[in-house]
């Protein structure tokens, strides 16, 4: 994805926002799994600020309406980071920042990327952190359509739970770098 068509952090921040009161305002009235499912619609139509609150939702759950679950949080914020949500990008930033910052403070390939791609240094950052999620989505084949199943499991952190994500990570480094210095 080019830098030029991420949703900006402004408008992935205001969106949420709204997508987020949107659904809350529904919490108490019996309406906020049909509210909750329309959000799911359009997260699985490729808006990436939906997706981020669909993450956000699974990230925190609703008491006796929607349990956290990891999998669903994490796989849903890194479809928006690569699909160029900024803010979702920099919600990433413990998960990908120490891959980010090595490959940000490697002179070498930040030369090729700032000569061979569109990249400029501010937003090297942004770019190397979308080329990261779009591989992680690679590796772990990431299907909205099925991480739409909005089951009432429960699923906390655990380091083995996100050792499937840190590992997906590790295998897409060597590919993204390929790409940033040819």
């Amino acid at each position: 994805m080019d830098a030029s068509d991420f949703t900006s952090r402004e408008v992935a921040y205001k969106g949420f926002v709204a997508y987020r009161r949107a659904v809350l305002d529904h919490e108490e009235d019996g309406r906020f799994m049909d509210v909750f499912t329309e959000l799911c619609a359009t997260a699985l139509t490729g808006d990436c600020v939906a997706q981020d609150c669909v993450a956000y939702f699974f990230n925190h759950g609703v008491p006796n309406l929607l349990s956290p679950n990891y999998n669903y949080y994490m796989s849903w914020l890194i479809l928006a980071g690569a699909n160029g949500n900024i803010f979702a990008m920099e919600k990433l930033e413990f998960f990908l920042g120490k891959v980010v910052e090595s490959i940000i403070d490697d002179e070498e390939i930040l030369y090729y990327a700032l000569k061979n791609r569109n990249i400029t240094k501010d937003n090297a950052i942004y770019v190397i952190t979308n080329l990261l999620c779009e591989g992680v989505v690679d590796e772990l084949k990431l299907n909205p359509k099925k991480l739409i199943e909005i089951k009432k499991e429960r699923i906390e952190y655990s380091p083995q739970k996100e050792r499937v994500f840190t590992t997906a990570l590790d295998n897409c480094i060597k590919p993204v770098l390929e790409y940033l210095i040819s």
